[in-house]
């Protein structure tokens, strides 16, 4: 008898992502909520290790994104420091 392959790994809780309250300042955050959500819940019904391997990569590339947004602010906050720290 031949050995069953492995399950795939469930990935359906991001579409709960929304669920996660957030400080209402938050920009990035609910971004990356919302678009996790958004692209879990377009792969219902579909092919699941299809799904898996985009998943990942979209998850990958939002999560990219989102940081790369972070650190523009974190430059914006440390020149007006900076700024202020000069004046």
């Amino acid at each position: 008898m031949a050995a069953e392959p492995e399950a795939l790994p469930d990935f359906s809780p991001f579409h709960r992502m929304r669920e996660i309250e957030l400080d209402p300042e938050s920009v990035v955050g609910k971004e990356l909520r919302d678009r996790f959500a958004e692209l879990d819940q377009s792969f219902t019904g579909k092919n699941p290790l299809w799904a898996a391997v985009v998943k990942l990569i979209g998850l990958t590339a939002m999560c990219a994104k989102g940081v790369i947004d972070l650190e523009k602010e974190v430059i914006k906050l440390r020149r007006e420091v900076r700024s202020r720290r000069d004046a």
